[in-house]
């Protein structure tokens, strides 16, 4: 985040004039002062301009107050601005390329002390992704307040086992591997999503196709496509948990249930993308869902997209209180009775891998 350096204003002698600065403007800030704002707003990501700019103030300190003096020294520094250090990561003549502004981990508060986010700040920020063609609309801010999955990164991954049997968020840490597990970035959409809604009280637990992999093998299936997360009552800390989710470089987005993918702000996104993946408008990309459960008036739960022996219900006892299953060693909350759930939602047959349907991406499909 650029940051702008106050410094307190000359002080008058006794003749009620300012301290001399030879570089004094109209509105009272002198000009080696707005090279050194300057210098502050980049000095994280601008570093050759930082010392062209220091060189200048340097070089112009106690020069005569001369409307000459002004005058050069401001077309230098325009010239600086726009010839020396200009889009130094990308070429002259590729117009259509972009790079989003990648957030830094080492800028991020997370809720958790897990070696994960230790290892992650210790990598330091990653080069952005180069951005190209039509997926050049991931670098506007704007779009990510209208876009659902267009605004989401496009990534993609392995799914097969044994080599993703197991798949966890350490393995994207390695930035010298050569492919990622789909599964890896599935694991990290569902701890940070977890910890977002567990820190702002909306109560997640694992349903579906996550909560299978854990009562399976206690990790996520290789090849699922999707984290399957609910929550409890009214979301009514959507807006906290966007905003939040956001600042950790995710999407959060509504389209007939409430979603979450990597955004191309993410620490880790240089690593992530695939520029070779076609723009997305739906579920092509890792992402989570979130499900509403609620209490109804004769205490039983009505469970989002459910579909079982009767409809959308669960009885309480089935429901609460939560018992708790591991992804990866890592405990989550889910539903009292995983195994009735689970039959509910697919079958007698649920420990059984079933073939994913072509294209399709319902719950029935998560097995």
């Amino acid at each position: 985040m650029e940051r702008r350096v106050s410094r307190p204003r000359p002080t008058r002698d006794a003749a009620s004039h300012r301290r001399l600065d030879p570089f004094i403007g109209d509105q009272g800030q002198g000009l080696s002062e707005m090279v050194e704002d300057s210098v502050a707003m980049e000095k994280d990501t601008r570093p050759r301009r930082v010392n062209v700019l220091r060189s200048i103030a340097l070089a112009t300190k106690g020069a005569t107050s001369t409307p000459i003096v002004v005058l050069l020294v401001l077309g230098l520094l325009v010239f600086m601005e726009t010839r020396i250090y200009r889009a130094p990561t990308l070429s002259e003549t590729d117009e259509n390329a972009c790079t989003p502004n990648v957030l830094d981990a080492n800028n991020i508060e997370y809720h958790s002390g897990h070696r994960y986010y230790a290892m992650l700040r210790d990598i330091g920020a990653l080069p952005p992704p180069v951005i190209r063609g039509e997926h050049a609309k991931l670098c506007s801010k704007i779009n990510r307040y209208k876009a659902k999955y267009e605004y989401c990164l496009p990534i993609s991954g392995r799914k097969d086992a044994p080599f993703c049997t197991a798949a966890d968020r350490m393995n994207l840490l390695n930035v010298d591997a050569q492919e990622i597990c789909y599964a890896s970035v599935l694991h990290m959409l569902l701890v940070e999503v977890y910890e977002e809604l567990e820190a702002k009280r909306s109560t997640p637990f694992l349903a579906f196709g996550s909560l299978l992999g854990a009562v399976r093998n206690g990790s996520m299936i290789p090849f699922t496509e999707d984290v399957d997360v609910g929550y409890v009552g009214e979301f009514k800390t959507a807006d906290k948990v966007k905003l939040a989710l956001r600042r950790k470089g995710y999407h959060m987005f509504y389209m007939g249930i409430w979603r979450v993918c990597v955004a191309p702000t993410h620490p880790l996104a240089g690593r992530l993308y695939d520029p070779e993946l076609p723009m997305t408008e739906s579920f092509a990309v890792p992402y989570v869902d979130l499900y509403k459960m609620k209490q109804t008036s004769s205490g039983d739960w009505d469970m989002q997209e459910l579909e079982g022996s009767t409809g959308r219900l669960l009885p309480h006892d089935k429901v609460q209180p939560f018992s708790q299953v591991t992804i990866n060693g890592m405990p989550f909350d889910t539903v009292r009775d995983p195994k009735f759930f689970l039959k509910e939602a697919y079958g007698d047959d649920y420990m059984t891998p079933k073939p994913r349907e072509a294209g399709s991406n319902e719950q029935r499909s998560r097995r």
